[in-house]
């Protein structure tokens, strides 16, 4: 921010220092834009690699599960529909989770909410409305 103009200050010294405010506040909002932007993306990042590494892991825990699922229907329904139903059931839940979990990523919104509520002040303060 430039310095206070004197009070005996020509016209041109007044516009100069109201266009290097100006500038000033655009840069400062843009920074402030650039900023919450990188800390929801930082964000997002964190947990994408919480669910990477824990869907890894579950995966791994599922074959197993789903493995001994089909080994307790065997002797009931045979081999073939043992694996058929395991099957069928898991495609159902684990769509339903696909699903819901697109649903939920929609909702996120990675929008400088902050630095647009400070550009709306700054132009309303412009303006001279409150």
């Amino acid at each position: 921010m430039t310095e206070p103009v004197a009070a005996d200050a020509s016209i041109t010294d007044l516009l100069r220092s109201l266009v290097e405010d100006a500038n000033h506040l655009v840069r400062t909002e843009i920074r402030l834009a650039k900023a919450e932007v990188r800390e929801s993306l930082t964000a997002a990042t964190n947990g994408a690699v919480f669910i990477a590494v824990g869907a890894v892991l579950l995966l791994g825990a599922m074959f197993t599960l789903l493995g001994a699922a089909v080994g307790f229907l065997t002797p009931l329904v045979g081999v073939g529909w043992a694996a058929a139903i395991v099957g069928g059931v898991t495609l159902v839940v684990g769509g339903a989770l696909v699903a819901t979990g697109g649903r939920k990523l929609q909702v996120t919104r990675f929008a400088p909410d902050r630095a647009a509520a400070s550009l709306r002040r700054d132009a309303q303060a412009i303006k001279g409305t409150d």
